[in-house]
């Protein structure tokens, strides 16, 4: 029974984190998706460590994730400041000006 919990909350953040990367144009609300898929792959590994019986093996993989999460957020809000101070906006609509 916990585990169906579990996969359920894995998959209903995933889909929300899909939606909104597929529905939104606003850059700040794609890296909030971004985060809601790498939270739902962590829980889906802690959920996986627990049934395989690795628990540790699957803390090492977080803790990895996490880290490369942090990355991934840093880079992504550098470049969303990075468009506003260029074009003004955070809509994506708005980036089909810019030149290589």
């Amino acid at each position: 029974m916990l585990l169906t919990m579990f996969i359920i909350a894995i998959v209903l953040t995933a889909a929300a984190g899909v939606y909104c990367i597929i529905a939104t144009r606003n850059m700040i609300r794609i890296l909030i998706a971004l985060e809601l898929l790498i939270k739902s792959v962590t829980l889906l590994i802690a959920v996986a460590g627990v049934q395989c019986g690795q628990l540790a093996l699957a803390e090492s993989f977080i803790i990895a994730l996490i880290v490369i999460e942090v990355v991934v957020t840093a880079i992504g809000a550098g470049i969303t400041i990075a468009v506003h101070a260029r074009c003004g906006s955070i809509d994506l609509r708005k980036l089909t000006n810019l030149k290589g």
